[in-house]
């Protein structure tokens, strides 16, 4: 469609007026309304979280909390007090309530984790519930920000601030110090508010600040140009009544493809004209976009299924196709849970290849790479309803249950055969000839507390037999 050149110089004039004035006032208005929106929310998130941790604090038995950082384990006192974090956390905005009782500035393990509040929610989809009593936190704290937690072991109560960023986001933390019975400080309570979180919610009363400018800027030009009734309230007018008809068929939930606006007829040779082409032409866009919203609608289920796969695709090892070591701690969760529900029976089985550095060395890492999965492939074979996972760059781990773990000797010493034939058989190349070391523990009631006691047993026995492997070819 050809543009028109519209008339009324004076209108253009008044109209490029009012137009930089508003923009004008709501660049100003977005700036100090979200300096002062943004400086405010950090003040009152700061207050919020320093009244909470304030309150935790002081429900904490400092002697018997010291007990238990100091022994690690778990009192009926320090099990009451994580419901009370988890309760805060579940009804409080706050990102995080810990405990962390600062070691040393610098890293590696300068902070030991004494217990973090976790939802149910947060649970279930593997953000909370990691930290647990008496964890060291590893490269976690760099020395700088662990220097924060260790001038906080002081004897003064009050709350304090710092920013902490982290690699869960930007943070604000509120932190004071606990104390034993002698006043002597034993650790830290600390509780972390999302900076992300607090400038989201600025520019979203940024963006309702503007919306409003921008309102009350279009009803000072109308108010401007009221006087001109025959060349904007007539025509405005129209525009309004079909554009009321259009709103009350959508009230009305009108089919979609009867959304059309009538046209309000208006030839006014001015900006009001292209208003009103636009809108009808917007109507026909909105129109169109609805069509095409039922059209995808019926992809969801397509996506629902491509973001199934992609999850599964995240607790898998790329290479063999064997869960990888999320999935395992996926895995010895559940087991762990049904430990504690009294309902433990498993083995574990632990699987190291040998000699993958020299495969890898003298033949390349496509041969290494065939070598693990050679391997892979051999212990699948035998243990069939087993998930197996790949827990390093040589090692395997199966969980072995019901009757396969019952089998579980017999299957170790099949497959042990298996690779031994392998080795024997001189025509095949290096990387076509496995060899591995075997270790397996099974879960015994009373003497294992988690999956990682049986873990630490079948490791040890898999060291054995590699010691022993070594020493016949010697």
């Amino acid at each position: 469609m050809k543009n028109k050149k519209y008339r009324n110089p004076l209108r253009k004039s008044l109209l490029a007026f009012s137009i930089l004035f508003v923009v004008l006032i709501s660049l100003a208005l977005a700036a100090a309304g979200f300096a002062i929106y943004r400086s405010d929310m950090i003040k009152r998130y700061q207050n919020y979280a320093g009244d909470a941790i304030d309150f935790i604090a002081r429900c904490v038995d400092g002697d018997d909390l010291e007990e238990c950082i100091n022994t690690g384990k778990k009192s009926k006192q320090y099990e009451k007090l994580q419901l009370l974090a988890n309760d805060f956390k579940e009804t409080h905005d706050l990102e995080y309530i810990y405990i962390i009782k600062p070691l040393k500035k610098d890293p590696p393990d300068n902070m030991m984790d004494v217990f973090a509040a976790w939802t149910s929610w947060g649970k279930a989809d593997g953000t909370d519930g990691l930290t647990d009593l008496g964890n060291l936190t590893g490269d976690l704290y760099p020395t700088d920000v662990a220097e924060q937690y260790m001038d906080r072991m002081d004897h003064d109560e009050t709350v304090t601030y710092f920013r902490n960023d982290t690699d869960f986001g930007k943070m604000y933390t509120a932190i004071r110090p606990l104390f034993n019975s002698e006043g002597e400080p034993i650790a830290v309570i600390c509780g972390d508010i999302l900076i992300d979180d607090i400038s989201a919610a600025a520019y979203r009363y940024i963006m309702i600040a503007g919306g409003a400018a921008v309102l009350f800027g279009i009803f000072m030009l109308l108010a401007i140009n009221f006087w001109f009734e025959r060349r904007i309230v007539g025509p405005v007018s129209r525009l309004e009544a079909s554009a009321g008809q259009f709103e009350e068929k959508c009230r009305n939930r009108a089919d979609v493809f009867s959304l059309t606006m009538d046209d309000p007829d208006i030839h006014t040779g001015d900006e009001i004209e292209a208003l009103s082409d636009s809108i009808i032409s917007m109507v026909e866009d909105v129109r169109e976009y609805a069509e095409d919203l039922l059209e995808k609608e019926s992809q969801i289920s397509d996506m629902k299924e491509y973001v199934n796969k992609m999850d599964v695709l995240a607790y898998r090892d790329s290479l063999t196709g064997a869960g990888n070591k999320a999935a395992y701690e996926k895995a010895a969760k559940r087991l762990d849970w049904d430990i504690l529900a009294g309902n433990g029976a498993f083995a574990i089985v632990m699987a190291d290849l040998n000699y993958l550095k020299k495969i890898n060395d003298n033949y390349g890492h496509d041969k290494g790479n065939e070598y693990i999965k050679k391997m892979y492939s051999m212990i699948d074979n035998v243990f069939k309803e087993s998930p197996i996972f790949r827990i390093g760059g040589d090692e395997f781990l199966i969980i072995a249950q019901n009757e396969e773990m019952e089998k579980c000797e017999e299957y170790i010493k099949k497959v042990k055969e298996d690779m031994q034939k392998l080795m024997q058989n001189k025509s095949l190349e290096p990387w076509e000839r496995i060899s591995t070391a075997f270790g397996h523990a099974y879960y015994e009631a009373g003497k294992d507390e988690s999956t990682a006691a049986v873990f630490k047993r079948a490791d040890a026995a898999m060291y054995e037999d590699k010691r022993s492997m070594h020493a016949e070819r010697e």
